[in-house]
C-alpha cells in the first residue's frame, strides 16, 4: 500500500512543533535564570559601546543600586554597607532627591560613588534628544547642590529601565558618560521570594559582575534583606566588591 503523499510531513509536524516549543522555553528558563552567561556571551559583544560587566578573570564584583533615594530606608541602607564594608554606586533619579535631600552628600562622604538615572523613572530611550538631555543636566545640578560641600564627578549613566539605542549612546559621549548597566539582575522589582534573589546571585556571579538592587520605597527593605544574605555567600566563594571604576579600570 502505498503512503499517501505529504503524509509522513504531515506526521512531523506535531513533533517538529513539538521540539520547537521545548527549545524555546529552554532558551527562555535559561535567559531568566542564568542571563549572566547570555549577556557576556552574546549582549556584551553585540553592543560595546555598552557596559555589561568588567574584564579579566579576578573574582571581584561592584554593586550598583537604583532609583534612590527612598526616604529613611536610603539611610539603613547606608548603613548596612557600612556595616558590611560594600562600596556601592548609587544612580540616582533627580525627582526622587525629595525623598532624602541630603542623602548624596552623605553616600559621597561615607566612600560610595553616584550615577545619573535622569530625572524621572520611565522607560529614557523614547524620550526625544532633547528631553533626555535635559533629564541628564537637570539630574546633575540637583544632586550636586544635594551634595555639596562634596564634589560629584559624573561618568556612569543608566538609562530608565534599561532601554538604550545607538543615538542615545552618542548624545551621553558628548557629555563624557558611559552607559552602564549590569549582568547579575535577581528580577528583584518582581519581589521573588529572598531565598530565590540569593540563589540567582550566586547562581550568575562572575569575575568581573556588577550587580543591579533597587531603593525605592517598595524595595528598600528587601534590598537590605538580600545583602544580609548575598554578601556573606559570596565572600565564602572568594568575590570581593570594589568601587564600579576599580572594577572597569583594567589596570586595577
Amino acid at each position: 500500500m502505498a503512503w499517501p503523499k505529504g503524509a509522513g510531513v504531515s506526521a512531523m509536524a506535531p513533533l517538529l512543533a513539538g521540539l520547537a516549543l521545548v527549545v524555546v522555553l529552554d532558551l527562555l528558563v535559561f535567559g531568566l535564570l542564568l542571563p549572566s552567561l547570555l549577556i557576556r556571551g552574546v549582549l556584551a559583544p553585540l553592543n560595546p559601546g555598552v557596559i555589561f560587566c568588567g574584564t579579566g578573570a579576578r573574582k571581584r564584583l561592584a554593586l550598583t543600586i537604583d532609583d534612590g533615594p527612598s526616604g529613611p530606608g536610603s539611610q539603613a541602607l547606608l548603613e548596612l554597607l557600612e556595616e558590611l564594608q560594600v562600596p556601592a554606586t548609587f544612580f540616582l533619579i533627580g525627582s526622587h532627591l525629595e525623598r532624602d535631600p541630603a542623602f548624596p552628600r552623605r553616600a559621597l562622604q561615607q566612600g560610595h560613588s553616584l550615577g545619573n538615572h535622569l530625572w524621572r523613572d520611565e522607560r529614557s530611550a523614547a524620550l526625544e534628544e532633547a528631553v533626555f538631555l535635559q533629564q541628564l543636566r537637570d539630574t546633575e545640578r540637583s544632586v550636586e547642590r544635594a551634595a555639596c560641600p562634596e564634589s560629584v564627578t559624573w561618568r556612569w549613566c543608566r538609562p530608565g529601565q534599561g532601554w538604550f539605542h545607538n543615538r542615545m549612546l552618542a548624545w551621553l559621549a558628548g557629555r563624557r558618560y558611559r552607559l552602564v548597566l549590569g549582568s547579575i539582575f535577581p528580577w528583584d522589582t518582581l519581589k521573588p521570594p529572598l531565598g530565590f534573589v540569593r540563589w540567582f546571585v550566586l547562581a550568575n556571579a562572575h569575575p568581573g559582575g556588577i550587580l543591579v538592587l533597587h531603593d525605592t520605597p517598595a524595595l528598600n527593605g528587601r534590598t537590605r534583606q538580600a545583602l544580609q544574605r548575598i554578601i556573606p555567600a559570596l565572600r565564602r566563594r572568594g568575590y570581593s566588591f570594589v568601587p564600579l571604576a576599580e572594577l572597569l579600570d583594567p589596570g586595577s
